[in-house]
């Protein structure tokens, strides 16, 4: 598996000047006026922006009369133009400068194709409005580096501390109750208290295969490792005795034979006392986490996982390998969620029209999540002319899969 990638954020700033007293009350209004205006334009900016509850993954930006209005975007970003509230956008007529680079359609939703630079022109009676597109590369790959469901944070800190080049950087805490591994990494006093992943387990199912509480660290690693009832575990790191981290059960040491009924489990208490995971997470541990890392087994309630509890995902009940697993030969392997129904379709004028009709989406283990997808643009019935609807669906291993469907609307 590939190394984390890491993120990285930009700093704040604050700033501040005293005045001389019989200037005072011309600066400060000065300053409201000033504050105030960037306050709105960053409202403004911070709502057109916003890309999930709104727009369903689309970037948004109102235009306005005599305002020549600039978005920066990368290939495949898509934008939904908007007028106000007193234009109808049904007599509104979209044009893009340069189609190849932005394309529009009749209801303002644009698609950045390619780099360049485009203007896209919304006209209506009295109304004339532009937007200004610069489109860069978008460098992003099209699937992660690493498939998991873990839910990642602190990206900024743990990047800094990775950059130390020190390996003493991870504190491992197991909530047994919640069966749920957080890993936390040092804040600027060397304090283990920032959480960076969170990843989904299976603790000891009880009664003798109760998995132990306290503090521990990791003493060894084994990529293999036999496991009570004649199974075997991958990617091992042991922390007590016989208590491990390791993978679902593998009938043999081989990848390609996994018990499909026990990785169903994860999430829930059924070890023997170990902590299994799914193999991307417990590779995680193995590459990251070297020998004394610490080890903290606790029994706490869901409060005690400041990230939360990741996703556990299904496979079917035939299935031999980890979805996770990215050695070669594994069937999972560079497949992504699955989108279908999304046909280009031509209307009649008035004609109904319903966008989810006939769609479906499924994970990549055949998992039905139709009701996660997400559509960004709209089909005016009564408006002749050509529009964009782009279909997006995530399932829990953040594999994203888009599907764009053209819809004709005639005289």
């Amino acid at each position: 598996m590939k190394p984390m990638k890491v993120m990285r954020y930009g700093s704040r700033y604050r700033y501040g000047a005293s005045q001389p007293k019989n200037k005072t009350i011309i600066i400060t209004v000065i300053a409201c006026v000033i504050v105030a205006a960037l306050t709105v334009l960053a409202i403004v900016r911070f709502n057109s922006l916003r890309n999930q509850d709104k727009d369903n993954g689309a970037l948004s930006l109102q235009l306005r009369e005599g305002q020549a209005s600039q978005m920066e975007v990368k290939t495949g970003d898509i934008c939904m133009l908007s007028m106000p509230s007193a234009i109808d956008i049904k007599e509104v007529t979209f044009v893009s400068s340069d189609p190849a680079i932005v394309r529009v359609d009749s209801a303002g939703h644009t698609d950045a194709l390619s780099v360049g630079a485009a203007t896209v022109t919304a006209s209506a009676r009295n109304f004339t409005a532009v937007c200004e597109f610069t489109v860069t590369e978008n460098t992003e790959p099209a699937r992660p580096d690493e498939v998991t469901t873990a839910i990642k944070a602190n990206e900024e800190v743990l990047a800094a501390n990775v950059a130390t080049g020190n390996r003493d950087i991870y504190s491992i805490t197991v909530n047994r109750r919640t069966n749920t591994v957080t890993v936390y990494t040092k804040n600027d006093k060397g304090e283990f208290v920032v959480p960076v992943r969170a990843m989904v387990c299976s603790c000891g199912k009880g009664g003798e295969f109760t998995t132990i509480t306290g503090d521990f660290s990791i003493y060894f690693q084994e990529p293999w490792h036999p496991l009570y009832d004649d199974v075997y575990g991958m990617f091992v790191s042991g922390f007590k005795d016989d208590f491990l981290f390791h993978s679902v059960p593998y009938t043999v040491a081989s990848h390609d034979s996994l018990e499909a009924d026990e990785f169903n489990k994860l999430g829930e208490p059924a070890s023997q006392g170990c902590v299994r995971m799914m193999v991307s997470d417990v590779y995680w541990i193995m590459r990251n986490c070297d020998i004394n890392t610490p080890v903290h087994v606790i029994d706490a309630d869901a409060n005690a996982d400041p990230l939360g509890k990741p996703a556990a995902v299904k496979i079917p009940l035939d299935a031999v390998w980890d979805p996770t697993d990215d050695t070669e030969g594994n069937p999972y392997l560079g497949k992504m969620p699955t989108l279908l129904g999304a046909e280009d379709a031509v209307l009649k004028k008035g004609q109904r029209f319903d966008q989810m009709e006939g769609i479906s989406a499924a994970d990549i283990c055949g998992n039905d999540i139709t009701d996660r997808v997400k559509i960004a643009g709209q089909v005016i019935t009564d408006k002749p002319g050509t529009y964009y609807l782009s279909y997006t669906i995530t399932d829990d291993f953040n594999l994203k899969t888009r599907v764009t469907r053209t819809v004709t609307v005639g005289e």
